[in-house]
């Protein structure tokens, strides 16, 4: 069963209402706020993912600086994996801000969050510019959809239907954005068809 994802937008949106989001709030407030809100529409709620959607040791995306697929050791945990009547429609993965993300070079912070894809553009020789969680739900959405981690090495496409082939809603919920952060996610976000809400922009 699928789920407009106008409508789930909006059902995001609504459960964030008169949010106040400052600081690094996307572990206890973002996250528990929108699953409650969306199990009172109805939906079943899989928070962190324990139903392993996601499987373990699935790879999920490239280093920045090297370029290679970073090995998945345990497993990438999903923040919120949306059912309707038993059947994934969306993923949710919450952050507080996107800082991490550069237009050029790379963010030097330890345990920083950006990262390549491991698919290719349509070009075949570059990556999309992405975050950990986006990723996240990229890997996730693929496999699903019947790929490997080596068939999504071989993708060199901006077309979500090779990216999203189920076209799950996947949606990367934030409390605060700089004007930026959307202009250098945008070319990954239209190849998954994926939706970024941010609760706050500044810049």
């Amino acid at each position: 069963m699928s789920v407009n994802h106008d409508a789930m937008e909006v059902l995001i949106r609504d459960g964030l209402r008169e949010f106040s989001a400052p600081g690094k709030v996307a572990d206890q407030r973002i996250k528990p706020r929108l699953a409650g809100h969306l199990q009172e529409q109805g939906f079943e709620v899989d928070v962190e993912d324990r139903n392993l959607f996601l499987k373990g040791g699935m790879p999920a995306w490239r280093d920045k600086e090297t370029g290679g697929i970073v090995p998945t050791s345990g497993r990438r945990r999903i923040d919120l994996v949306v059912r309707s009547e038993g059947n994934v429609v969306a993923l949710i993965e919450t952050e507080s801000d996107l800082n991490d993300l550069r237009e050029t070079g790379i963010s030097r912070r330890s345990g920083h969050y950006d990262v390549f894809s491991i698919a290719r553009r349509s070009d075949g020789n570059t990556y999309f510019d992405s975050y950990k969680s986006l990723e996240r739900m990229a890997s996730a959405a693929f496999y699903a959809g019947g790929g490997t981690p080596r068939a999504l090495e071989l993708v060199t496409s901006e077309a979500p239907q090779d990216h999203n082939p189920l076209g799950l809603g996947l949606f990367l919920v934030c409390g605060n954005t700089r004007s930026k952060d959307r202009r250098i996610l945008e070319p990954r976000l239209e190849a998954l068809n994926a939706r970024l809400i941010s609760l706050n922009v500044r810049g």
